[in-house]
């Protein structure tokens, strides 16, 4: 007996929250910095205008910020591993970015740039190793207390699917 396979892994709130923030601090600069120095320039200071600029700064990044944690992300299945946005509307690939079980060498968490990231190795050499965007696990806001079970997850399934053949339940 065959059971179907899907599993998806996304930014979690904590991780879409904390990028919000950052993405909300660098906007409330550029738009703050401007606003300020031209106040400064004519002498005249318009705190109405510097909230609103703020309120705006806020809620354009917490929307920038949802938008891409839901982009980003990566989807198990029984066929192999492949990014959230490399499907269609019916659901077939795009041609980006894929890899079958059966072309999995390995699958690591290795520290990259400040996070921990599942890096995908491939069979074939010329083939440079594939860092998912999702999951992941960094400081503060950027920890996910279950990077280690999502990665022993896709490890799981990649041992059972990486023959070619559908993991078989025992007893059945």
């Amino acid at each position: 007996m065959s059971v179907a396979v899907k599993i998806t892994f996304r930014p979690t709130t904590r991780q879409v929250i904390g990028r919000a923030l950052f993405l909300g601090g660098v906007s409330a600069l550029a738009a703050l910095v401007p606003a300020v120095l031209y106040m400064l320039a004519v002498g005249h200071w318009y705190h109405l205008t510097l909230g609103l600029l703020v309120l705006v700064a806020a809620a354009v990044a917490l929307a920038v910020a949802y938008a891409g944690a839901r982009r980003h992300g990566v989807v198990l299945d029984e066929r192999g591993i492949h990014p959230l946005e490399s499907q269609d509307p019916q659901g077939n690939p795009r041609g980006e970015r894929y890899a079958a079980w059966t072309e999995v060498a390995d699958i690591r968490a290795e520290r990259r740039a400040g996070r921990t990231v599942p890096v995908v190795y491939l069979n074939d050499p010329s083939q440079r190793p594939w860092r998912l965007r999702a999951p992941y696990s960094g400081r503060a806001l950027s920890a996910d207390a279950e990077l280690d079970e999502k990665i022993f997850v896709m490890r799981s399934l990649w041992e059972g699917y990486r023959r070619g053949r559908s993991p078989r339940r025992e007893g059945v």
